[in-house]
């Protein structure tokens, strides 16, 4: 629940926040009403200007850092150094370029992630044939994701881990270590979608859909092309 909430608040912050100091300052006019007419006249004024200052001033503020989130996501998912768990895989994300790729950050130690993790399984499956890798990453040891396989789940996405480019500063590491996070990147390797906690498997769904269905020429080619 705790999951649901954050990427509730996360995804509607820019409506949200608004349309609470807004709800506010509408209480605050109710309670004046009973004022000498002059004097709630000049409340109401500050109250709405003020309203509008704060509104226009958390909404420049919530703006200013979802693209600060997103920018640092982008840099540090393009920048990240991979170590395949299996061998052959990528070493990078931009190894994948030309596929849709759906990135999750997870830890064999997070409930939510090990809750996602079958579905993210059937994602793999599903979309194996459709120019779709299913990437998911941790920076815990290679020992650590075989013994999880070995007791909980076999895992059929490409799995990787990494050793550098931990975040830096605040800012960063709210943007980079929230477990589990999920990123679905375009062909071009452009990050389009951002999902914070436990996903389902049809949301998961419908955002690779999305994207699988902003070229469909682009993948008969690449089909064709196999």
């Amino acid at each position: 629940m705790g999951d649901r909430i954050a990427a509730f608040l996360f995804d509607s912050a820019v409506v949200l926040m608004p349309a609470l100091v807004l709800l506010s300052a509408i209480a605050v006019v109710l309670l004046v009403r009973r004022w000498p007419r002059g004097l709630w006249r000049r409340a109401a004024r500050t109250v709405f200007i003020a309203a509008a200052i704060a509104v226009a001033g958390i909404a420049s503020l919530l703006l200013y850092a979802e693209r600060n989130i997103r920018s640092i996501i982008q840099h540090r998912v393009q920048v990240l150094k991979l170590h395949p768990q299996k061998g052959s895989g990528p070493r990078s994300v931009a190894d994948l370029r030309g596929n849709v790729v759906v990135v999750n950050f997870w830890a064999t130690w997070c409930p939510p992630c090990r809750d996602e993790m079958p579905d993210l399984n059937k994602l793999a499956d599903q979309y194996s044939a459709r120019r779709v890798a299913v990437l998911t990453i941790t920076d815990e040891t290679p020992d650590r994701i075989a013994l999880y396989e070995r007791k909980i789940i076999a895992l059929r996405t490409i799995v990787a881990t990494f050793e550098s480019d931990r975040p830096a500063g605040a800012l960063a590491g709210a943007a980079y270590q929230g477990r589990p996070t999920t990123l679905v990147l375009d062909r071009d390797g452009v990050v389009r979608q951002i999902f914070i906690g436990r996903q389902s498997f049809d949301r998961l769904r419908r955002a690779v859909e999305k994207e699988l269905s902003r070229s469909p020429a682009a993948e008969a080619v690449a089909d064709r092309s196999v």
